[in-house]
């Protein structure tokens, strides 16, 4: 047992070494928002496959993916990144990331005003860090007529009231996706 008077004194020398202790604790896994890297990725498989995500388990039901989209994804996926936080990482980055992917992407046939087929993509964006899935942020959406769901009108409006692009209705989910997973990430 320690004695009163010698616990007094060594008091502050302890509640200091327990604070120091306490505060370099867990700094290996504090980043900055820059230093995520991007990865981004198609699945593979044939148009109707049922497939499992590699990352977060999930079951998803591969679509078509032209060539091109998977550049299209990642050019929209930086631009996102660099107005929200002026830059990001490379690739993998020491195991910090956003990895993104890709297992539908189609094209609407028809034009701002009217279409024949909407516009339709689907993916699932995983930010890592430490190597380690933290958050899952899912999409897979073909856009609606606003008269086959009244319930959508603000993201109709949102979206410019217009038949969007593949390429737009990615660039809106992504910037959704990444209020999602980011929103804790510091």
């Amino acid at each position: 047992m320690i004695p009163i008077k010698m616990f007094r004194e060594k008091a502050p020398l302890i509640f200091a070494t327990v604070f120091l202790l306490l505060s370099f604790a867990g700094t290996n896994n504090v980043h900055a928002i820059g230093d995520l890297g991007i990865v981004v990725e198609k699945m593979s498989g044939s148009p109707g496959e049922i497939k499992k995500c590699s990352v977060c388990g999930r079951y998803m039901k591969v679509g078509n993916i032209p060539k091109g989209a998977e550049a299209t994804i990642n050019n929209i996926l930086r631009e996102s990144f660099s107005e929200r936080i002026g830059g990001y990482g490379k690739d993998k980055n020491n195991g910090n990331y956003v990895h993104l992917l890709i297992y539908r992407y189609e094209e609407r046939i028809g034009g701002n005003l009217g279409v024949d087929k909407p516009a339709g993509a689907g993916f699932h964006m995983h930010l890592i860090e430490n190597n380690v899935l933290k958050r899952v942020f899912t999409f897979d959406e073909d856009q609606e007529a606003l008269s086959e769901n009244l319930f959508n009108l603000g993201k109709f409006l949102r979206r410019g009231a217009k038949w969007l692009t593949v390429e737009e209705l990615c660039r809106d989910a992504i910037s959704r996706g990444l209020d999602i997973i980011l929103e804790d990430y510091r």
